[in-house]
């Protein structure tokens, strides 16, 4: 077994964990388990260097590759308990123990891959400055047309892998050039195939979130900020923050405050900077309101 080639890599103390993942599904576990490590390195010190370059701080950036070597691990764990008819023979060939191993490497997998993708862009999401309608609504129809692009290419892949599959085609290059699939996620690529179920759901949900923003940058257009008062304070529809506000003309006893969180004050977090109770506007929170605030009257 060769040591040396990734004994400085950034996963190289998971190298003896990936040969063993690999014992009982391939001839050459030692080459394997290797390659899969070099190559989940390098994906992981690119993952690094773009977070890094996209403004996330150092911290954030070591928590992402602590959180990424765990999942790693897990996964391998999984994968240790697979295991081919090729390497250990036919004889009293444990089927149902075969696919129970085969859907808990999907999983890990899936949940692994999942929370790479989650874990990136909320930590770029954080690192860049505060977004606005107009920038919100750009991201989201660019991501939306992006889902679009991408289910119906899946929806085409799965079909050629179908029929690959009987046929014994070689879709490398295919899956490479199309997905840009990683050499070591072609095996596991013509295995599964592409997860179309969440992505009717994701489009629709990015759908109504280009439509919830359309109607806010229209409202911060005509009327940014709206002031009503009430008995004790004051409520802003802040559009220029996204915020429902709650002021109170002075500071509210424990039991007043008590009786406001039991009308609906609750759902609003305090903010020190903003010196207001306060939440996210959303058709929901204005329906609220009214419950919460009956006898408003409006100023601006």
């Amino acid at each position: 077994m060769n040591t040396t080639t990734n004994q400085n890599g950034i996963l190289s103390h998971l190298q003896g964990k990936a040969v063993s993942a690999h014992r009982n599904i391939s001839f050459s576990p030692e080459r394997r388990g290797e390659q899969m490590v070099k190559e989940y390195g390098d994906e992981l010190t690119s993952d690094m260097a773009e977070l890094a370059n996209g403004g996330a701080s150092e911290e954030s950036v070591n928590d992402y590759k602590a959180r990424y070597e765990r999942y790693f691990s897990s996964y391998l764990h999984a994968k240790s308990n697979t295991f081919s008819v090729m390497i250990t023979g036919a004889g009293n060939f444990p089927v149902r123990r075969h696919e129970k191993a085969n859907r808990s490497e999907q999983k890990h997998y899936e949940i692994f891959r999942e929370w790479r993708q989650r874990a990136k862009k909320a930590i770029l999401r954080k690192a860049k400055p505060a977004a606005t309608y107009k920038s919100e609504l750009e991201r989201y129809r660019a991501e939306l047309a992006a889902m679009q692009r991408n289910h119906e290419l899946m929806k085409e892949g799965n079909k050629r892998i179908s029929k690959a599959k009987k046929t014994g085609e070689d879709l490398t290059q295919y899956l490479t050039e199309t997905f840009g699939i990683a050499p070591h996620m072609i095996e596991w690529t013509m295995k599964f195939g592409f997860g179309l179920q969440n992505n009717n759901a994701n489009m629709k949900r990015v759908e109504d979130m280009i439509k919830t923003l359309e109607q806010k940058e229209a409202m911060k257009e005509e009327n940014p900020i709206t002031k009503y008062t009430f008995e004790g304070g004051y409520l802003l529809v802040n559009y220029e923050v996204d915020r429902l506000q709650v002021f109170f003309d002075g500071r509210p006893t424990p039991e007043e405050l008590a009786a406001w969180k039991a009308k609906g004050l609750n759902s609003y977090n305090w903010s020190p900077s903003a010196k207001a109770w306060q939440r996210k506007i959303t058709a929901n929170a204005l329906w609220h309101v009214k419950r919460m605030l009956p006898q408003l009257t409006k100023v601006s």
